[in-house]
């Protein structure tokens, strides 16, 4: 997982939306996500999928493991 490139496609996602990043985590009920990764800490299964779910994309994709962000492409 590369944290820097989820962080950015969090804020790319956000922004298609047209709300911040911390609109968007607070949407999703995980408003600390951000910051917890940048302490190192590594999210839970659940909690990513929330923001993955919100946003109708794959974990795989906010994850950086893939550049499609359709889910079961």
């Amino acid at each position: 997982m590369n944290v820097d490139q989820m962080i950015e496609r969090i804020d790319l996602l956000a922004k298609k939306q047209g709300m911040s990043r911390n609109k968007l985590l607070t949407s999703c009920g995980v408003k600390a996500y951000v910051d917890n990764l940048k302490r190192g800490q590594i999210p839970k299964l659940d909690t990513t999928a929330k923001i993955a779910d919100y946003l109708n994309i794959s974990i795989d994709y906010l994850a950086g493991r893939t550049d499609n962000p359709e889910i079961n492409p």
